[in-house]
């Protein structure tokens, strides 16, 4: 069941910010920092989750995590951040445009 709120509580999380403290997952798991931890490699094991556990700094990247079924709530959140990462490429088009006009032909 923890499992199951780890991969949601990935998905619930922007792309570009997938580093985690080991910390905030015991808390959101009500775990302790090194249960947090085992469930964490246990999820690694079984190729719930990819990434990598940065004991040094007690955090945890997470690359992907296995897809799953998906509400109309999830679905609803998914378009809204697509839509924010449209809206990003297009900004970051404009300014690339607007700094190499000979470049980038129209």
């Amino acid at each position: 069941m923890k499992t199951l709120f780890l991969s949601k509580f990935v998905y619930c999380r922007p792309a570009e910010d997938r580093t985690i403290p080991l910390a905030v997952i015991a808390e959101r798991t009500k775990l302790s920092i090194e249960d947090a931890e085992h469930l964490l490699m246990k999820s690694l094991s079984v190729h719930l989750i990819e990434g990598f556990i940065d004991q040094v700094n007690g955090t945890v990247y997470i690359s992907w995590a296995q897809p799953r079924v998906l509400g109309i709530p999830q679905i609803k959140s998914l378009r809204d951040q697509l839509d924010s990462w449209v809206d990003k490429v297009h900004t970051t088009l404009l300014s690339v445009e607007a700094e190499t006009p000979d470049l980038v032909a129209a």
